[in-house]
């Protein structure tokens, strides 16, 4: 029997038993009720031993859900860590491509420049010669010219 039913048992037999009169007293059958307290006294250590496992995996599933979550929060911060960390690297490398895309941009105006001062020389030169071929050509045509007409 449970300690529910014992208890249920003991209270009936309070309550069936008989009054004494002009009392509040009433007179219980010893050997019924010692037997429900022996059934009592046998049931209690069941009873507390089964108390005491289910706080025991309460506390042991308490504490598992400590770890995890525990886990998670740590998980998630590392992760938040990671993003932050790529969110830098990223920054970074962009910021560094800026600046090598602009001293390019750079190097490219100033290598423009050199190849049109450059240019600029050359057909200068090309210019000069041009003009000392046609001289000599001019000249060699004049020459000619007085060498028929005379």
């Amino acid at each position: 029997m449970d300690i529910e039913r014992i208890l249920d048992e003991m209270e009936r037999l309070l309550m069936d038993s008989a009054r004494v009169p002009f009392t509040n007293k009433r007179v219980i059958e010893e050997d019924e009720l010692a037997g429900l307290i022996d059934g009592l006294r046998d049931n209690l250590p069941r009873e507390l031993r089964d108390a005491g496992r289910v706080i025991l995996e309460r506390n042991r599933i308490i504490e598992e859900a400590q770890k995890e979550s525990q886990a998670l929060v740590d998980e998630a911060r590392a992760y938040a860590a990671r993003l932050s960390e790529e969110h830098i690297i990223v920054r970074q490398a962009q910021e560094q491509a800026a600046a090598i895309i602009q001293k390019a941009e750079g190097e490219a105006r100033k290598l423009q420049s050199e190849v049109e001062a450059y240019a600029d020389t050359v057909f200068s030169q090309l210019e000069k010669n041009v003009e000392k071929v046609l001289e000599v050509v001019r000249a060699a045509r004049s020459s000619l010219r007085h060498g028929r007409d005379e």
